[in-house]
């Protein structure tokens, strides 16, 4: 062979593994984005999981059955409890429509769904949706959060968390 077709034949080679790096490098980061959203989901539904978890605290436990029965006799220190509760929980929908917005999550409706009613599906969770809830982000496009959450916590039954309390009580 000649010394321009061992050149070329090289050259070939080069380009072959380059283009196949270049292939894997592709493989690589997308198998890193599929693994880092694995990550956050499994950290949002850790948050969630723990914010639920504190209400197996004894003192704040107390404390959120008397925000559901009688709200009106929530002493200023059992309010701050029940306020960073309900903070902690609306700053998951934040972080969750937020990722949604940058398009790491496809949605950020179902952690929403699944605990909502269990916190502001009562007069108290209701009255601090209207004060702190996150208003008006719907038409934010980093932090499309969904429009039919106020018009549903709005639309909640005050009692009917507390009757399923009750229920699973006297089946107990």
């Amino acid at each position: 062979m000649k010394a321009k077709s061992w050149k070329e034949a090289f050259e070939a080679v080069g380009l072959i593994a380059i283009i196949a790096s270049l292939v894997f490098f592709g493989f690589q980061l997308d198998q890193d984005r599929v693994i880092a959203r694995a990550e956050l989901t499994s950290d949002s539904f850790q948050l969630i999981y723990s914010v639920q978890q504190s209400l197996t605290e004894p003192e704040l436990a107390k404390t959120f059955v008397k925000m559901l029965d009688r709200p009106e006799e929530l002493s200023l220190d059992e309010k701050v409890q029940i306020d960073n509760l309900f903070s902690s929980v609306n700053t998951l929908y934040v972080r969750e429509c937020y990722l949604k917005g940058r398009g790491i999550f496809g949605e950020c409706n179902a952690i929403i769904q699944a605990t909502a009613q269990r916190f502001f599906g009562n007069r108290y969770g209701q009255s601090w949706w209207r004060l702190y809830g996150t208003k008006g982000a719907e038409n934010n496009e980093l932090l499309p959060f969904p429009d039919w959450v106020e018009a549903e916590i709005e639309n909640f039954d005050p009692n009917e968390y507390r009757h399923m309390l009750d229920e699973t009580n006297t089946e107990n």
